[in-house]
This record gives structure tokens, C-alpha cells and sequence, in this order.
């Protein structure tokens, strides 16, 4: 199920696409700090982290544009996942992933665009030593029998795929019966409420940016 949500208006962006921030309600929330001066860059000559999302409303592109500000030069611009192969994954030591949860049956949760990214058939566990940390874009309010079950789908996914996976969060703060992504009363990821909680978005993104700069290393 595909819905747009009238409470979020997309009100500017910024360099490279970064929403600086949206309309919740008649509320203006800011999404992304202003991009650092190159002064203040990374020396590093590569970016070491890779952002990968998909995106259905565009909600999960802007999460992905927001992190790449608060990571500056440290991580690449973030790329579509539809886009995207294994072999992309290949030049970073950390990588963030990214989806909406989908229900297209009853019982039936896909992490949209990521159903055909595996593996090389040559190499299944294509990504130990790598560190991955994932978020999604839910609405607890109208799944909250499935919120955010992309983020523990993926999760799952890329364990299985040998990555070493951090970023996990408290479950504070939300409204759900079931998720996916709740492992062992820990969120195994960022999970994000557009819709019934748009103002704490930005908050939640940034301290999980710091967050994951601590445990990328």
C-alpha cells in the first residue's frame, strides 16, 4: 500500500538534493543542518561509508540525504537501491540501508526495491567486515501490527550476508503492537513516524548519526 501523507509538504531543498526540512501540520520542521564548509572536511581521500535507500513517497530519500550531511565527507551521496548491485557495496567499510515497509498481502511485509539485491553467487557472506546499520520509514498509527518491518527484514537479510550489524535503538517514544524490527526489546535499527510523529524526526535522525560515528569507529 502506497500512500502519500497531506501532513508532509516538502518546503525546500538544499545542495544535492537535501530536504533542509518539511511541513508537519502548520509546523515547520527543520530535517538537515546547513552542510559544513569544506574548512572543516575530512582529510580522508574516499568516503568510508555508503547510504543505500528506496523510497515510495520520498520520505526515506530525504532521511538518507539528512544523514549525509551529518556524516559530511565521511560518507558517498547516497544511492538508489533500484540502482544498485552488490558489487556496490564493495568500496566501503560501513554502510547504511534504508526502506519502507510495504504490506502488499495481509501478512505480507516487503522492504521495497531490496527483494532482488543478493549476494554474488560466488560469495553468500559478500559482506563480513563490513559494518551495516539500517533504517525505515513506517506509520504506526495505520500498521501497528507491521511498523517499520523493513528495518528487521533487513536487518536479517544482511546478517545473514555476514555483516557486522549496529545501530540499534531503544524502543521509547512509539505506538505499535508488533514490528520486525523489535529483537530482544531493542528497535535493531532507526525507525522513523512521518506521519504521527514528524516532529521528532529530525531529533532521532541526527542522535542516531552520532550515534553510528561511534560505532562505525
Amino acid at each position: 500500500v502506497v500512500r502519500m501523507s497531506a501532513a508532509v509538504v516538502c518546503i525546500g531543498e538544499g545542495a544535492g538534493g537535501a530536504l533542509r526540512g518539511y511541513r508537519h501540520g502548520t509546523r515547520m520542521v527543520a530535517l538537515t543542518p546547513p552542510r559544513a564548509s569544506s574548512s572543516s572536511s575530512s582529510s580522508s581521500s574516499s568516503p568510508s561509508v555508503g547510504i543505500f535507500y528506496a523510497t515510495g513517497t520520498g520520505n526515506t530519500k530525504r532521511v538518507a540525504n539528512s544523514l549525509k550531511v551529518h556524516f559530511g565527507t565521511l560518507a558517498d551521496e547516497p544511492q538508489p537501491i533500484s540502482a544498485s548491485n552488490a558489487r556496490d557495496f564493495e568500496p566501503y567499510d560501513a554502510i547504511i540501508f534504508g526502506a519502507p515497509s510495504y504490506l502488499w498481502e495481509k501478512h505480507r511485509v516487503s522492504a521495497l526495491d531490496y527483494d532482488t539485491i543478493e549476494p554474488p553467487f560466488e560469495n553468500l557472506r559478500d559482506l563480513e567486515g563490513t559494518k551495516v546499520a539500517v533504517f525505515g520509514v513506517g506509520d504506526q498509527s495505520e500498521y501497528p501490527k507491521n511498523f517499520c518491518d523493513a528495518v528487521g527484514i533487513l536487518h536479517e537479510h544482511f546478517s545473514l550476508r555476514g555483516a557486522e550489524m549496529v545501530g540499534m535503538t531503544e524502543n521509547e517514544g512509539y505506538e505499535f503492537k508488533r514490528s520486525r524490527a523489535l529483537k530482544q526489546g531493542k528497535l535493531c535499527g532507526l525507525a522513523l513516524d512521518f506521519e504521527n510523529a514528524g516532529d521528532e524526526v529530525a531529533g532521532r535522525v541526527e542522535a542516531w548519526a552520532e550515534q553510528l560515528k561511534r560505532e562505525f569507529g
